[in-house]
């Protein structure tokens, strides 16, 4: 065991207004991220679920989702540069899936790169299965999406 590697406990909570800019930062550094104008739109949504992971009182990641009929699809789930690879995401989706079957949530249903082969394994590791593709969906660059599937 490598005891130099960092060991993190993160506290998943909803997004507030106050969480904006650190969460846009985080979008900032990844391909077709949200603007803080957009966050905030989103944070105003009704059927938006947006959610944030912290450690010592830093957000290390974030999830916008949206909420309709018993199904959420996952927009975007961002890990701030230096926390990646140390289990933020998989904690704040894990804690997500619990709040949004709270609300009625079945399924989940999310679209990924398909050359983003790390977020495919967390995907699948979380229990997803890949149901369908779009070609050229997405843009800047050029490349597939994959559609996922969970059921909660």
């Amino acid at each position: 065991m490598d005891t130099h590697a960092p060991v993190h406990a993160f506290l998943c909570r909803p997004m507030r207004q106050d969480d904006l800019a650190l969460c846009a930062a985080i979008e900032a550094c990844v391909e077709d991220g949200w603007s803080e104008s957009a966050l905030s739109s989103e944070l105003s949504q009704e059927i938006a679920r947006l959610f944030v992971a912290e450690t010592d009182g830093v957000i290390a990641a974030l999830a916008v989702f949206q909420l309709v009929c018993g199904e959420a699809s996952l927009c975007a789930v961002s890990t701030a540069p230096s926390m990646r690879r140390q289990g933020a995401a998989q904690h704040l989706l894990s804690a997500a899936f619990s709040a949004l079957f709270a609300e009625g949530a079945q399924t989940v249903f999310l679209e990924v790169r398909s050359r983003n082969d790390a977020a495919r394994a967390l995907y699948r590791k979380l229990g997803f299965e890949e149901i369908g593709l779009r070609r050229n969906f997405y843009q800047n660059p050029c490349d597939d999406a994959i559609l996922m599937k969970k059921s909660l």
